[in-house]
């Protein structure tokens, strides 16, 4: 049973090392050493016992710095004629779309709307839309950096533009035929199958309702 439980504590270590989101990093870490800890005081090897005590400490003290620091969020909407940073940055994470938004392909779009979302100045995900017309807005890309995915970038992205889309003749957004790995997060924003088609995720845009209340979690 002591083995298990160390060999336990060495894959939760190792498994937090893969992670590149830090919040998961430093979480599975904690949980590791933890374990480790006990590990270790149940077989009275205190140096190994003390070395993970400080990691849980020193993983527990950042995990309290992340959750204090407050982000500063923007958006930056795209300009038809100055696609080129646009261009790079869909170069640079075409490999991860490509997990979600399989089909995805900007030379396939004619009249989309995008709009980078802002992290502390740095753009983290971006957003793409077209006008389907009849009050239909078709995402075709909602995509986060992963060191970033979380619930707070569609919180503030639908909290800043929820006027504006309705402003603009939206009555809802559509997304056609989610990937597996896309669908989970879809659903917690507040997408639902559509009746005539389970393929197709529906949100309603009314006023007085808040898109992003369901989207203020902690992708």
């Amino acid at each position: 049973m002591l083995e298990i439980i160390g060999y336990g504590a060495s894959a939760l270590v190792a498994v937090s090392l893969m992670m590149s989101n830090i919040w998961r990093l430093r979480w599975l870490n904690l949980a590791g050493s933890l374990v480790f800890s006990g590990y270790a005081m149940l077989c009275r090897v205190w140096p190994v016992a003390a070395v993970n005590a400080f990691i849980v400490a020193v993983d527990a003290y950042y995990l309290w710095e992340l959750h204090s620091k407050k982000d500063f969020f923007s958006l930056l909407d795209v300009a038809e004629d100055d696609k080129i940073f646009l261009g790079k940055f869909i170069e640079l994470y075409r490999a991860d779309i490509k997990k979600f938004f399989p089909d995805f392909e900007i030379s396939k779009l004619f009249g989309a709307h995008y709009i980078f979302i802002l992290r502390n100045l740095t753009p983290v995900g971006l957003f793409v839309y077209e006008d389907e017309g009849n009050g239909t807005a078709r995402i075709r890309l909602d995509y986060v950096v992963e060191a970033y995915r979380d619930f707070t970038n569609a919180h503030f992205l639908f909290h800043t533009r929820y006027m504006d889309f309705i402003k603009s003749g939206f009555k809802e957004f559509v997304l056609r035929n989610p990937s597996p790995k896309h669908e989970k997060y879809i659903k917690k924003v507040g997408f639902t199958p559509s009746v005539a088609n389970p393929a197709v995720y529906i949100k309603p845009l009314a006023v007085g309702r808040d898109f992003a209340a369901q989207a203020s979690g902690g992708a």
